[in-house]
């Protein structure tokens, strides 16, 4: 199933969670791991979202961690 973290459509295995959302998305752009469990999630309307949370098919999820620098793709 494909969903979006942090605007970058990601593809990961049906029944996944969100925390699985953001190791793809992590490995993926070649980030630590081990910072997932750090984080603050939350869903397209700003509500805080656990990391056990199911994940859904087209669901739009972001982070902020001040440790984490993502390098822009524009």
């Amino acid at each position: 199933m494909k969903l979006k973290v942090n605007r970058k459509t990601i593809e990961i295995f049906e029944g996944a969670l969100v925390r699985h959302a953001l190791l793809r998305y992590f490995a993926v752009k070649g980030l630590d791991v081990r910072l997932v469990d750090t984080l603050k999630v939350t869903d397209r309307w700003g509500h805080e979202i656990d990391l056990d949370a199911p994940a859904s098919q087209h669901s739009a999820i972001t982070f902020r961690s001040e440790k984490i620098k993502v390098k822009s793709e524009i």
